[in-house]
């Protein structure tokens, strides 16, 4: 908040917070997409043998570090029914994700499939946290 969000009304206050909301979120995207970016490329030097192993390693910790720092204060700045519909979302993208890896698991055990990606597992849950996420705040609860 700024020192001249008091001259404005709470529709004014809402406008200008939700549009330091989306800011802040385009740009831990472009910063995240840098990462991988730069994280990938420090993956190939190592693999052409370039780099040492230290360097991507570094590269690993500093991202995960810097991941969770932007988790930690993405929480601070949403509001509680946002909260509410990330943490609903999450919960829905796990137990799908748990119940595909489960039922693939089996038909892997079974033969009848190759067994589970981790790739494609974790891609199953993130696309299930978005589709969950996108109905709820479309209102289809």
């Amino acid at each position: 908040m700024t020192q001249n969000d008091g001259n404005l009304s709470g529709e004014q206050r809402l406008k200008a917070r939700r549009r330091r909301f989306f800011r802040y979120l385009a740009i831990a995207f472009v910063v995240s997409m840098v990462v991988g970016i730069l994280s990938g490329g420090v993956a190939a030097f190592y693999e052409d043998g370039t780099v040492p192993l230290w360097i991507p390693l570094v590269v690993c910790v500093a991202a995960a570090l810097a991941f969770a720092w932007f988790t930690y204060d993405y929480f601070r700045r949403v509001d509680e029914l946002d909260l509410m519909d990330n943490l609903w979302a999450h919960l829905i993208g796990f137990y799908g994700g748990l119940t595909v890896f489960g039922v693939w698991y089996f038909l892997a055990e079974l033969d009848l499939a190759a067994k589970p990606s981790a790739v494609a597992t974790v891609a199953i849950m993130v696309a299930l946290t978005f589709v969950a996420y996108g109905l709820r705040k479309l209102g289809l609860r």
